[in-house]
């Protein structure tokens, strides 16, 4: 289980975090929702040392780091091996191809062999539809092949943890369902994520477990069930200003 206690991020005078403490279980989905500027995404980059808050701990069973002090490159190689985040831009390598943007981590970071990494990503791109575009370069493809090579990257690196922040935000309707088909065919096969989503119908059908988190803060952390049908005044204000309702619109 990955956790993260007593986290506080501060940027100048702003407490982005205050205090946060909350439990990820591995092998199953969990979705930080939330208003924008919540915090959501500061709390999710944390979790990668993409973010370095001013004080907490976070731990896996066999590691566990202190924000506050100084992280050696061991300690921070050690906690990036078990996460790899997806982004909503996909900030793939532009000048290399689909299929060396899947491998080139793998062999240069985790110094595994060619051979191995080769075969693991032409299964990846198999199961994500997208074996035959291994030779082409990002700027051939659409924004949802984008997104699923940028999935099969993160996954070519054998994570115990996936981290997708905002992962279809940049993408059309018809291609935003393309890659969350994907992530919930990952869902349903066990794969640790930690997902910050504003698609609150995604949220219902692949997590776990849902965190609400609101000015700096967790107001829940609870089953989808306990958030969607039996929610807080807060939460059924928050879903109700992000569900569309025609009854609202002034004719």
């Amino acid at each position: 289980m990955l956790s993260v206690k007593n986290v506080v991020k501060k940027y100048g005078d702003k407490t982005v975090l205050k205090n946060l403490s909350v439990d990820f279980p591995e092998g199953k989905t969990t979705v930080i929702l939330g208003p924008s500027g919540s915090g959501k995404s500061t709390l999710l980059r944390s979790l990668d040392l993409l973010v370095r808050p001013e004080s907490g701990t976070i731990s896996f069973p066999d590691i566990t780091l202190d924000y506050s002090k100084p992280v050696s490159k061991k300690d921070s190689f050690d906690l990036r091996k078990k996460t790899s985040m997806v982004f909503q831009n996909w900030n793939l390598f532009p000048n290399l191809t689909v299929f060396q943007n899947v491998t080139t981590a793998p062999m240069t970071v985790l110094k595994r062999s060619k051979n191995d990494v080769e075969a693991q990503a032409t299964k990846l791109l198999a199961a994500v539809g997208l074996a035959d575009y291994k030779d082409r370069y990002p700027s051939q493809l659409s924004g949802g092949q984008q997104q699923r090579i940028s999935i099969c990257r993160a996954l070519a690196m054998n994570p115990e943890y996936i981290l997708l922040d905002e992962p279809t935000s940049a993408l059309d309707p018809e291609l935003e369902t393309q890659v969350l088909l994907i992530l919930e065919e990952l869902s349903k096969n066990d794969q640790s994520m930690i997902i910050v989503t504003h698609n609150m119908e995604f949220a219902r059908s692949v997590a776990d477990k849902i965190v609400f988190v609101e000015n700096s803060d967790i107001l829940f952390d609870g089953t989808p069930d306990d958030f969607f049908n039996h929610p807080t005044t807060r939460i059924k204000d928050f879903l109700s200003g992000i569900t569309f309702d025609d009854s609202k619109i002034s004719k």
